[in-house]
C-alpha cells in the first residue's frame, strides 16, 4: 500500500479558504504548464492576503531549486522584507519535496496545504519533477571544522541573547 492511500482523509469538509488559495495555486501552475514547466504552483498567506504565488520554473531558469513552493518562500520574504515568514500558510498543488519542506521550517511555515501528493506526481512521472533517480551522494566532512565552527561562533556571538538570525 502506497503512502497517500495510507493518510487519512481530512476531518469534515475542506474549509473555505483552503479551496479558495488552492485556486490560487492552480491558476499559477496553469500558466508553468502553458511555459512548458511541470504545473506546480505555489502561494503564500498571510491573515488571508496572497503575499506570493509563484510556478516551477526548474526548466526556463534553468535551475534545479527553482520549485513553486522555493520561489513562493522567495517572493514573500521579500515582499515582507524579512527571512521570517511566521503564522503563513503555503499552498501547494503537489505536495513539497524535502527541500521544500525544508525551506518552510527555515522560514517558519507551521503549515502547509497540498492538493496531489508526490506519490501522484511520481505515478505520472517516474520521478519528482524529471529529476534523474537518486543516486549516491559522498557526504564528506568535517574539513577544516575547527574553523568553520569558530566562524559561526562568532557570528552567534553578535547576536542579541535570544534573537534569531532575521528576528527584528
Amino acid at each position: 500500500m502506497d503512502e497517500a492511500a495510507q493518510r487519512p482523509p481530512p476531518p469534515g469538509p475542506v474549509p473555505a479558504d483552503d479551496a479558495r488559495f488552492m485556486g490560487e495555486a492552480l491558476a499559477v501552475a496553469d500558466r508553468a504548464l502553458a511555459l512548458g514547466e511541470p504545473p506546480v504552483g505555489a502561494c503564500i498567506v498571510h491573515a488571508g492576503v496572497v503575499l506570493a504565488a509563484e510556478h516551477n520554473g526548474v526548466i526556463g531558469s534553468p535551475d534545479a531549486t527553482a520549485h513553486a513552493e522555493i520561489l513562493a518562500i522567495r517572493a514573500a520574504c521579500r515582499a515582507v522584507r524579512a527571512p521570517r515568514l511566521d503564522d503563513c500558510v503555503l499552498y501547494a498543488t503537489v505536495e513539497p519535496c524535502p527541500m521544500c519542506l525544508a525551506a518552510c521550517h527555515y522560514a517558519g511555515i507551521r503549515r502547509v496545504v497540498f492538493g496531489a501528493s508526490l506519490d501522484d506526481m511520481h505515478r505520472l512521472t517516474g520521478d519528482e519533477c524529471f529529476a534523474p533517480p537518486p543516486s549516491a551522494l559522498e557526504l564528506a566532512g568535517p574539513v577544516r571544522g575547527d574553523e568553520c565552527r569558530a566562524l559561526l561562533a562568532r557570528w552567534a556571538g553578535a547576536l542579541p541573547p535570544g534573537r534569531l538570525p532575521g528576528q527584528p
